[in-house]
């Protein structure tokens, strides 16, 4: 079973924390997705940093594209 738990959400993107549970609720293993506004996962990262890294760089990517 996974655990999905939305930790920020930035220009539209959301940063979800996604854990597998085990068949007693324990987590075996946590990874980090990010999801773009249509609610298509676009990166999956084994590490918080990662993914708020990749955060930031698609809000500068974006705002590069509304100059």
């Amino acid at each position: 079973m996974k655990k999905r738990t939305i930790l920020m959400i930035e220009s539209g993107f959301n940063l979800v924390q996604v854990d597998l549970l085990n068949a007693g609720n324990n987590i075996m293993r946590t990874s980090f997705e990010v999801i773009d506004p249509i609610e298509d996962v676009i990166g999956r990262f084994g590490s918080l940093k990662e993914a708020e890294n990749f955060i930031k760089m698609l809000c500068l990517l974006n705002q590069e594209q509304a100059v």
